[in-house]
Order: C-alpha cells, then structure tokens, then sequence
C-alpha cells in the first residue's frame, strides 16, 4: 500500500510567508504520513486539473472568479481530502479592501463550502472567519505557520545593559501592506529617540520608502535579506507595524532571536506579544513615543527572555500539528467527517 500524497497548490512562488511556509510539508513528522508536492496554478485558471493525491492544499484566496475552480476541484478529485489555508483574508484586508462586505462574505461562503477542511494561520483570523464566512460552530483549525532559519534559535541575546543607541530592525516585503511608511514617519517626527532604524527588504514600496526617508543619518536600508539570522543580530527590538497581518512570521522569528517586538494591533499580531513586546498604534507619534519611552534596560531584557521562552522549540510543535491534522483527514471516509459547509 502506497503512503498517501499531498499535493500544494500555489500560484504565486514570490519569496514571502506563503512559499517559505512550505517547508513543513518537508519535515520528517508531516513525510511519516504523506509524500508532499508542489504544483503551479495559473491565476487565470477556472477549471481545476486532476491530481494523483489522497489530500490537496489550496494556498491561495478564493475569488469570485475562481469559485468554479474550487468546485471543479472537488468533482474532479472526488477521492481527495481538500484543505484550504486562508493566508490573505483578514478582518483588516475586510475593513481596508471590501467596499460590498454582503457580497465578499457570500463568496467566501461558498469558496469554503467546497473544501473539507479549513486552515487559519492565527486565532484572531480563525475568529473572523467563523462570523465571515458563516462557519461558527464548523471545525476550522489553527496552525501558525513557520518557516525555519537556521541559525536564528542560537544568535546571542541583545545586551540592554549599558547606555547606547537602540537599533530597530523592521523587514519584510517593501509593500504597502506592511506600513514601513508609518514606521519611518514616525522615526523622523522624533517618536524613537536614541535609536537608530534598520529597514531590510525589497519590493515594489522601496523607491517610495527610499525617498521618504532621505537622506536622514540614522535610517539604513539593507536590501533583500537573504540571511535573516545575521539580519536579526544587528537588532536589539524589531518593529512589525502590519496594516493587515495574518500571522506575522517576522514577529515570530524575531522573538525566536531573543528580540522584543512591537506590533500593530491588527489581526494576528497582537496575539504572538505575551511579555515579549509591546501593542503599538504606528499611525500616532505620539503613541510611539509613549512606547519607546517606557523601554528601559530592565523591561528590554524580561521582553528578550519572554520571546525565547515563548517560542521554544515552535517549529516541531508545528510539525507535528500537521502531521496530527493530515492523519485526522486520512483516518476516515469522507461522508464519516465533518465538511466546512456554509451555516
């Protein structure tokens, strides 16, 4: 008897959270119940293809458009289990994106009820999807998503102990959707005094982001960071000031580097704060200058030993989370299971 396969399919291979998250599906426990794949998927594809695979992941957003590829996914692949994780769709990405809320939520609606299984990357996304897509009471599952960095678990702790200038570290995707912007506008208007600004990361923002820096000393851009432990070394706190964020897989790896973080208030980031950082409203100098002014060595320092603690030993945990769901939707028929149907 053959080990049941897995077959992701994407339709945007860009360096980011989503193809980096990938990596789970290669991990020993998740290869001990399936052997995993990646197939490409035109955007513009209506029709689904016929895949050899007991489960198929879905990793993009439904569509209007694309609604029939959902259900065409199932026809055709009637034997298959179908898990979609909801990487884009926030209560944020709702408020900012979606002038008809009805419409958009009767799409999701019938999106989700195509798929037997749906995955949320935060608790806060998972609490909006149940009221959005009429899914309360319905199994949707929390996994956080992880994408390992060797290396990042063993950087040395930053030292608070002795007065100097504070490095913020701020990286990711140069998009509008990550507020670097807020960040910079914020650093120049005096908000962060004693720090210096460290901005890594490419994309289509950074000509802006460039130029509404300046030539201001103290601001640094380090373009693509292609080595995020040695990035995350050069940081004493790292900034996450998301307009909309699913998860936030920097915050993440940031506290797993023993670094506090300070996040938006949107979505899923608050959620990863505990005692390893701080709420922060990046629109309000002044609210960033109550924030920094509240960073003293001590507090600094419970914040860096807070983020190790509370990310120990994650991605196993991780791991073995989608190991445990696959086995659940391997382990029975599919008319003995619970399907995401709308409510």
């Amino acid at each position: 008897m053959r080990t049941p396969r897995l077959v992701n399919l994407l339709d945007d291979f860009a360096l980011g959270g989503v193809s980096k998250g990938l990596a789970v599906f290669e991990s020993d426990p998740v290869r001990t119940v399936v052997v995993p794949s990646v197939i490409a998927i035109d955007r513009r594809a209506m029709i689904a293809p016929r895949l050899d695979a007991e489960i198929i992941v879905t990793h993009f957003p439904p569509n209007w458009r694309r609604l029939l590829f959902f259900a065409t996914l199932k026809w055709r692949n009637p034997k298959a289990r179908i898990i979609h994780i909801e990487h884009s769709y926030t209560r944020s990405w709702e408020q900012q994106w979606v002038p008809d809320r009805r419409r958009f939520r009767l799409m999701l609606k019938l999106a989700f009820g195509q798929v037997d299984q749906v995955v949320a990357v935060s608790g806060g996304q998972a609490r909006w999807l149940a009221e959005a897509a009429g899914m309360a009471g319905k199994d949707i599952e929390v996994i956080h998503p992880y994408s390992a960095n060797p290396g990042i678990g063993s950087i040395s702790d930053p030292d608070f102990s002795r007065p100097r200038k504070l490095r913020v570290g701020a990286y990711g995707r140069l998009h509008e959707a990550k507020g670097f912007d807020k960040l910079i506008a914020a650093w120049k208007s005096g908000a962060m005094p004693g720090t210096e600004l460290l901005i890594g990361g490419y994309g289509p923002e950074e000509e802006r982001l460039r130029a509404l820096a300046g030539d201001t000393a103290g601001i640094s851009f380090f373009g693509q960071i292609d080595d995020v432990p040695a990035f995350l070394e050069q940081c004493d706190i790292v900034a996450v000031p998301s307009n909309r964020e699913a998860y936030g897989q920097v915050a993440n790896e940031a506290r797993e580097a023993g670094r506090p973080i300070l996040v938006s208030d949107v979505d899923g980031l608050p959620e990863q704060v505990g005692q390893a950082g701080m709420v922060v409203d990046f629109t309000d100098a002044s609210a960033v200058a109550r924030a920094f002014g509240a960073l003293d060595s001590e507090r600094l320092t419970a914040m860096s030993r807070a983020a190790r603690r509370a990310t120990k030993d994650c991605g196993p945990i991780r791991q073995q989370q989608w190991a445990n769901l696959l086995r659940r939707q391997l382990r029975y028929p599919a008319f003995l299971q619970n399907r995401c149907v709308p409510a």
